[in-house]
C-alpha cells in the first residue's frame, strides 16, 4: 500500500519554487500516481535544477505515461528526464503527447552507445516499407514518428548521458540521412509506379554543409543539391511517361515535401536547396553533364569551399563519387593562385561582416563555430590541392590532419577543438529548448540561467567567462588567417550583413532591414530575393558576400532606400547581360554611388534611367557630370544629334531621347548640388527652346515642301515667332513643366503661298498649319515619351481664339479686349523659336506700350489680389494633411504676383525691372529703391526655397505633382532629398516651410493689399 506524502508550501517557497501552491499540489498528485520513492526522487532531481517548478510540472503532465511502468524502468526514467526536462521544453510536450514514448525509452538498448549509420537506415525503411505508393499522409506520418522518437533518445544521450559531441553530431546525421533514404524510396516506388522507370537511371542526393561533414545540430537545416544522370524518358506507367528532368524534378519535390511539410506530428527538417549551381535562380535538379559544365564556366570560390563536404546521402553513390572525381581540380587546385587568395579573403570578409552583426550568436558571432569551420576549410582549400589527405568533410577530422601535416600546432589545434566542442554544445542546448533553429544566446536573466545550469555551469558569469575565452583564442586564429583582418576591408554594415544572411529566420532579416531605413521591408526582401535571381549577382546564393553588403550599404544610404533598391533591382532585371554592369558597378564606387542615389532620390529620372540602361556608359565616363551647358552648346549639340539621321521622321525620333539625356544630366547635378535653383531652371529652359526650334523647323519644312512660302510684296519671306509664356518665358522651367506659347505671324494673312505640291494656301492657313504640325510633333507619345505637353490658352480670346494670329489681331486685343491678367502674363513673354528679328519690333512697338507705357486701372492691385485669392481657394486644396508650394498661401504665386505688379506699377519709368524672369526683376527693383532689402530678400529667399521644394516634388515623381506632404514618412523623405538630416527631419523642414511662406504672404500683404499710393 502507497503513503501519499504532503508537501508544504512554505517547505517549497523556502526551497526556492516560484508557484510553491501549485508545486505542492503537483508533488502531492504525484506521490497518490507513482508512489512516494517516486515523488521524493523527482522533488529531489527538481530542486538541483533553475527550473524547479518547470520540472515538477512536467512530471505532472507525463505521469499518466509513468504510472503502470515495473519499478526499475520507472526509476531510470526519473534520474535520465530530470536533465532532459531542464534542458528542453519541447521534450515534456512530445512526452505529453506520445507517452508510449516512454516505455521505449526505458527499454532502449542503444541510449548508452552511439547506434550505427546503418541500423538508423534499417529502422528507417522498416518504418515506412509497408505504406502504399499512394499514401504521402501515412508516409509524412511514420517519418516523422521515427524522427521524433530518436530525437528523445539523443536528448537523454546530450542533457543527461552527456555523449560527446562528435557522436551527437555523427547520430544526427545518420538519423538525417536515414530518413532522407526512406523518403527517396517511398518516392521513388510512387512515381515508377506512374511513370516507369527513367532510361538512363541513376538519381542521387548529395548533402552540404554539416550533412555532408557529419556534424548536424539538433535542430538543422539539411543543405541538399539533387543530381541526376543524363536526359532521356521513362519506360512508361498508369500516367504515361515523362522525360527524365521532369521525372527527377518530381521526385526532388516529393522529397522535398515529405521532410518539410509540417503536420500534426511536426516536421522532419528544413531543406536548403541554395548550395546547386546558380541557387535559387537554377533548376531543383542538374544531369551530372550540366553540372560538371556549369562548375567548369561559373564556379566561384564559396562552391568550392561549399563542395569540400560533398558526399552521397542517399540514392546512387557511383553517381555522386563520379561528379565529385571529375570536380577534383576545380575542388582542390594543385597550384596557389592569387585568385584563391582573394576569393578566401572575401569569404573571410562575409563572416567577420555577420560577426559583427551577431555578437551574441555561437554560430556567427566573433569567434563562433562559422570561424572555426571557416579556419579548417581555408587550409584545407589552400593545401588540399598538394596533399590530398587534407580532403576531409568533416571538420574536427580535417583539423587533426592539418595538425598531423604541419600547418596547425599540436595546441592549437587541442584549443581550436576544445573551443568548437564547447560552442556545438551550446548551439544544441539552445536548439534543444524549442526544438527552433537559433544560435543566439538568450537575453534574460532567467534564460540565462537556465542555459548555464543545464550545461553544468554553476551561473551565468561563469558560463560566460569560458564562452569568451574559447571564442577569444577562435577569433586570433580567424583574424590571423590570411594575413589581413577582414575588419579593415568591408564597409562597417553589420545590421545588412544580418539582413542578407539566408540562415537567419525572415523574421530577423526584416528587422534588421527596417532597422536600417527600410520601410517595407518585406517588399525590400522580396526584391533581394529577385535580385538573388540575377545570373552571377553578388546577392545570388545568400549574398552576403562583401561585394552585395557594399552594394546595399550605398542603397540604404540614399534618401528612400526602398525605391532604391527598387529600381536597382529594375534596371538589373531589364539587361539581357548583367554582368559586366554588375563588374562595373562593383568595381567603381563612385559610379554606384551617383546610381543609387539617383534611384534613391527621383523617381521621374530613375525611370528614365530604367528606359535607357546604356546611360550607365555616359554616368561612368563623368559625361552626365557638366553641370553647365550654354544655350550655344545645347543647340549645337541637338543639331548635331539631329544630323546623323537623314529624314524628318528619324529626326523628331531622336528628340525625346535628348531631352531625357539632357534631364537627366541636369537631375543628377541637381541632386547633387553642382546646380542652383535658378541655374537649374535656365539649363532646363535652353534644352526646350532648342527642340522647340529644331520642331518648329520641321513643321516649316514640311509646309514648305506642301505648299511653298509665304511671301510679302516685295519677295520676301514673312517669318512665325513662337512667343514663350509663364515659366518658359522667364527662364524659370521646372521639371514636367507645360510651355506657356503664343503664335505671332508677320504681314498679310489673307495673300497666298508660292505653292507647292498640295498647291496655295492663305498666309493665315500655312502659319495655322505649321503650328498644328509643331503642336504633334512635341506632344505626341513616342517610344522614347513625349517631348513637351503645351499650353496655348494665354493667345487672344484664350481656347476660343484663333491657335496663330497676326501681330495686328495681338495689337488690337490687348488694346481693347484684353484683361488686367492677360497684361500680367505678356510681363513673361519673350522669343522662344522662329525668326527672332521679326520679334524685336513686335517687341518695340506692341508687347512694351502694352504691358508697360498704358497706365494701370485704379484697382489693379485689387483686382490682382481678386485672382490670387481665387487661386488659392479654388485651386490650392490645402488642408491639414497637404500643401502647396505653387498656388497655397505663401507660395510660388505670392512672390511672382507680388514682383510682376510692381513692374506693371514702375516698368515705365524704370525700363531695368522690365525682365522676364523673376528673380532678375526682383533685383531691379531693389536696386531701384522700389522694394525694401528686407522685403526684396524675403521674397528672393521664399522663391529660392519653395522652387527647390517644387522640383524635388517634381524630381520624386514621374509626373507633376503639385502638393506637399504635411506628416509622416514621405514629409521625413523630402525633407531628407533636401538636405535636412537628423532626427524629425520631418518636423523640422515643416516648421521651416510654414516661417518661409509666412514671411512671403507678409510682403504680399503689403503690397497688394495696402499698395503705396503709384
Amino acid at each position: 500500500m502507497r503513503v501519499e506524502m504532503t508537501w508544504t508550501e512554505e517547505a517549497l517557497r523556502a526551497e526556492g519554487f516560484e508557484n510553491p501552491k501549485r508545486a505542492a499540489k503537483e508533488l502531492s498528485a504525484l506521490s497518490a500516481e507513482l508512489g512516494p520513492e517516486a515523488a521524493k526522487r523527482i522533488h529531489k532531481a527538481a530542486k538541483r535544477t533553475s527550473e524547479p517548478d518547470e520540472i515538477i510540472a512536467a512530471f505532472d503532465r507525463i505521469r499518466e505515461g509513468l504510472r503502470d511502468l515495473p519499478e526499475p524502468t520507472l526509476t531510470r526514467l526519473l534520474d535520465w528526464l530530470p536533465p532532459v526536462f531542464h534542458a528542453s521544453t519541447f521534450a515534456p510536450r512530445l512526452l505529453t503527447t506520445r507517452p508510449g514514448l516512454l516505455h521505449w525509452l526505458a527499454g532502449s538498448r542503444t541510449l548508452t552507445r552511439e547506434k550505427p549509420r546503418e541500423h538508423y537506415r534499417r529502422e528507417a525503411l522498416g518504418a515506412t516499407r509497408r505504406i502504399l505508393a499512394t499514401d504521402a499522409e501515412g508516409l509524412y506520418r511514420s517519418l516523422r514518428r521515427y524522427k521524433y522518437r530518436e530525437l528523445l533518445r539523443l536528448m537523454v544521450r546530450d542533457a543527461t548521458l552527456r555523449a560527446p559531441m562528435s557522436e551527437l553530431g555523427r547520430e544526427q546525421t545518420a538519423l538525417s540521412e536515414a530518413l532522407i533514404g526512406a523518403a527517396l524510396s517511398w518516392a521513388e516506388r510512387s512515381l515508377q509506379a506512374r511513370y516507369g522507370t527513367p532510361d538512363a537511371p541513376g538519381f542521387c542526393i548529395l548533402g552540404m554543409g554539416k550533412l555532408g561533414g557529419e556534424d548536424l545540430n539538433f535542430s538543422s537545416d539539411v543543405d541538399l543539391i539533387y543530381l541526376y544522370r543524363s536526359d532521356g524518358h521513362t519506360t512508361g506507367g498508369t500516367s504515361g511517361s515523362l522525360p527524365t528532368v521532369q521525372y527527377y524534378t518530381r521526385l526532388g519535390e516529393s522529397v522535398t515535401q515529405a521532410l518539410t511539410k509540417v503536420t500534426a506530428e511536426g516536421f522532419c527538417y528544413r531543406v536548403d536547396l541554395n548550395l546547386r549551381p546558380q541557387g535559387r535562380a537554377g533548376a531543383m535538379v542538374l544531369s551530372l553533364p550540366a553540372s560538371l559544365a556549369y562548375y567548369e564556366t561559373f564556379g566561384r570560390m564559396w562552391e568550392r569551399a561549399a563542395l569540400t563536404k560533398a558526399r552521397a546521402v542517399a540514392g546512387d553513390v557511383a553517381l555522386a563519387e563520379e561528379l565529385l572525381s571529375e570536380l577534383g581540380p576545380f575542388i582542390w587546385r594543385r597550384s596557389l593562385d592569387l585568385s584563391v587568395v582573394d576569393g578566401l579573403r572575401d569569404l573571410k570578409a562575409q563572416i567577420d561582416m555577420r560577426g559583427k552583426a551577431s555578437a551574441d550568436d555561437v554560430k556567427l558571432g566573433p569567434g563562433g563555430i562559422r570561424e572555426v569551420e571557416f579556419f579548417v576549410n581555408a587550409l584545407q582549400l589552400v593545401q588540399g590541392g598538394k596533399d590530398p589527405s587534407l580532403r576531409e568533410p568533416r571538420t574536427m577530422r580535417a583539423l587533426r590532419k592539418l595538425e598531423r601535416t604541419g600547418f596547425v600546432s599540436g595546441p592549437d589545434a587541442d584549443a581550436l577543438e576544445e573551443a568548437y566542442v564547447f560552442l556545438r554544445r551550446v548551439e544544441n542546448r539552445l536548439q534543444m529548448l524549442e526544438e527552433r533553429q537559433t544560435q543566439a544566446l538568450p537575453t534574460g536573466e532567467r534564460e540565462r540561467r537556465r542555459l548555464a545550469t543545464s550545461l553544468g555551469h554553476a551561473d551565468w558569469d561563469t558560463f560566460r567567462a569560458e564562452l569568451e575565452r574559447h571564442r577569444r583564442f577562435v577569433l586570433e586564429a580567424f583574424n590571423t588567417l590570411l594575413g589581413k583582418t577582414a575588419r579593415d576591408e568591408v564597409p562597417d554594415e553589420p545590421l545588412l550583413a544580418l539582413a542578407l544572411d539566408p540562415d537567419l529566420a525572415l523574421e530577423q532579416r526584416r528587422a534588421a532591414l527596417a532597422q536600417r531605413g527600410f520601410e517595407d521591408p518585406d517588399r525590400a526582401l522580396a526584391e533581394l530575393e529577385r535580385l538573388a535571381r540575377v545570373p552571377h549577382s553578388p546577392f545570388a546564393d545568400g549574398g552576403s558576400g562583401v561585394k552585395a553588403v557594399r552594394l546595399l550599404s550605398e542603397l540604404a544610404q540614399t534618401p528612400d532606400p526602398d525605391q532604391a533598391l527598387l529600381h536597382f533591382s529594375d534596371f538589373l532585371a531589364r539587361l539581357h547581360q548583367p554582368e559586366g554592369y554588375l563588374r562595373l558597378l562593383t568595381g567603381m564606387p563612385r559610379a554606384s554611388r551617383r546610381l543609387f542615389n539617383l534611384f534613391g532620390q527621383s523617381d521621374y529620372l530613375s525611370r528614365i534611367f530604367l528606359r535607357h540602361p546604356e546611360l550607365l556608359d555616359a554616368l561612368v565616363q563623368a559625361q552626365l557630370d557638366e553641370a553647365h551647358k550654354s544655350t550655344e552648346r545645347i543647340r549645337q549639340e541637338l543639331g548635331a544629334r539631329l544630323a546623323r539621321h537623314p529624314d524628318a521622321e528619324t529626326k523628331h525620333g531622336a528628340m525625346p531621347r535628348f531631352k531625357n539625356e539632357e534631364v537627366l544630366r541636369i537631375g543628377l547635378n541637381d541632386i547633387g548640388g553642382d546646380l542652383s535653383v535658378p541655374e537649374v531652371a535656365r539649363q532646363l529652359t535652353a534644352v526646350a527652346d532648342a527642340i522647340l526650334d529644331e520642331c518648329l523647323f520641321l513643321a516649316l519644312e514640311e509646309q514648305r515642301e506642301r505648299y511653298g512660302l509665304p511671301l510679302d510684296a516685295g519677295g520676301k519671306r514673312e517669318g512665325l515667332v513662337v512667343i514663350a509664356m509663364g515659366k518658359l518665358g522667364g527662364y524659370e522651367l521646372g521639371y514636367h513643366s507645360d510651355l506657356d506659347l503664343i503664335f505671332v505671324y508677320s504681314g498679310n494673312g489673307q495673300a497666298d503661298t508660292s505653292g507647292g505640291n498640295r498647291g496655295a494656301i492663305t498666309h493665315h492657313e500655312y502659319f495655322a498649319k505649321a503650328v498644328q504640325r509643331l503642336l504633334t510633333l512635341l506632344q505626341v507619345q513616342l517610344r522614347e515619351g513625349h517631348l513637351y505637353k503645351i499650353d496655348a490658352r494665354l493667345r487672344p480670346s484664350g481656347n476660343q481664339g484663333a491657335l496663330v494670329v497676326s501681330q495686328d489681331t495681338l495689337r488690337e486685343h490687348h488694346q481693347k479686349r484684353a484683361q488686367l491678367w492677360e497684361r500680367q502674363a505678356l510681363i513673361k513673354a519673350r522669343p522662344a523659336a522662329g525668326d527672332a528679328v521679326r520679334f524685336r519690333p513686335l517687341r518695340d512697338e506692341v508687347l512694351t506700350p502694352l504691358v508697360y507705357e498704358r497706365p494701370l486701372p485704379p484697382d489693379a492691385a485689387a483686382e490682382i489680389d481678386r485672382l490670387r485669392t481665387r487661386m488659392e481657394r479654388e485651386l490650392a486644396h490645402e488642408n491639414a494633411w497637404q500643401l502647396n508650394p505653387k498656388l497655397g498661401q505663401g507660395g510660388l504665386v505670392d512672390v511672382e504676383f507680388t514682383v510682376q505688379y510692381l513692374q506693371l506699377v514702375h516698368g515705365r519709368e524704370h525700363p531695368r525691372v522690365r525682365s522676364t524672369n523673376t528673380l532678375a526683376a526682383l533685383e531691379g527693383l531693389q536696386a531701384e529703391g522700389l522694394l525694401p532689402p528686407e522685403d526684396a530678400e524675403a521674397l528672393r529667399q521664399g522663391y529660392l526655397f519653395l522652387r527647390r521644394v517644387e522640383n524635388r516634388l517634381r524630381l520624386v515623381h514621374a509626373s507633376s505633382l503639385a502638393h506637399m506632404p504635411t506628416g509622416g514618412r514621405p514629409l521625413a523623405q523630402l525633407a531628407r532629398r533636401l538636405g535636412v538630416l537628423g532626427t524629425g527631419p520631418g518636423e523640422t523642414f515643416l516648421a521651416q516651410y510654414r516661417a518661409s511662406a509666412a514671411r512671403v504672404r507678409d510682403v504680399y500683404a503689403r503690397v497688394l493689399r495696402a499698395p503705396r499710393p503709384v
